[in-house]
């Protein structure tokens, strides 16, 4: 069986895993092969077909929009919660960043050799029906994201740049109307990676937040992805924590 130590320092749990025994490990958008471990190499589609009793750890191979949608339905299914390993191949990849992801080769090579992993515990917030990790808002953000995917296209599809040139092209905009937007109570913006402050409708340090849009179909970015909630009144608050492989 798998043997766990555990270990606290600073209010952060650090989890070290040794591998003594065979694991259960879904792939996400990837295939793997690891000799003495059931793997499941399955597509995003497919994932939310499969019970996830067992399962030690999925492998997220994408950026965070896939990473998002994966824990979303990994907490809302109820089930058990299995570690998630992170394969970054997204444009931005902020959650691999912020937890310094190593490369996938690295883990599975610390797996073949029965190396112990580190995880970290990442906070998962709530936005009505949906979660997200670390971006939800209906600000410059939104914009910014709905422009970037129209620049999708050629060259740009891969990579930073379309998000690089979107937030020039949007910057008159955002000098403009920033002080209209600061203090409107229809537009907020969460972004917790730096708890910093919480200003007016901009916040790092989200509590329990309610905004009533006055609007039953909003648009907004949550994660890098845009979504359409059909509810006037939005609703925010920290939900629950899943453990990411780091080391």
């Amino acid at each position: 069986m798998t043997a766990y130590y555990s270990s606290i320092k600073k209010n952060r749990i650090f989890e070290f895993v040794i591998i003594t025994a065979s694991m259960k490990i879904i792939t996400i958008n990837t295939t793997i092969d690891l000799t003495g471990h059931e793997i499941i190499n399955t597509t995003e589609k497919d994932f939310y077909d499969l019970p996830l009793t067992g399962v030690d750890y999925v492998v997220v191979s994408g950026g965070d929009g896939l990473l998002r949608r994966i824990i979303e339905y990994i907490i809302f299914s109820g089930q058990h919660k299995p570690k998630i390993i992170i394969d970054a191949k997204g444009s931005f990849n902020v959650i691999a960043k912020r937890h310094l992801i190593p490369k996938l080769s690295k883990v599975l090579s610390k797996i073949k050799a029965g190396e112990p992993l580190q995880t970290k515990w990442q906070d998962v917030y709530k936005l009505n029906d949906f979660v997200f990790l670390f971006s939800a808002g209906n600000m410059f953000d939104a914009l910014h994201i709905h422009l970037s995917e129209i620049l999708r296209v050629g060259f740009l599809q891969k990579g930073p740049l379309k998000y690089v040139l979107s937030a020039i092209l949007l910057l008159p905009v955002v000098i403009l109307t920033t002080p209209f937007l600061l203090f409107s109570s229809k537009r907020f913006f969460v972004f917790t990676p730096f708890k910093l402050f919480n200003f007016r409708n901009f916040y790092t340090k989200p509590g329990y937040l309610k905004f009533d849009l006055k609007n039953a179909y909003n648009i907004l970015e949550i994660d890098g992805d845009l979504v359409i909630v059909k509810n006037p009144v939005i609703e925010i608050k920290h939900l629950d924590q899943i453990e990411i492989v780091y080391k």
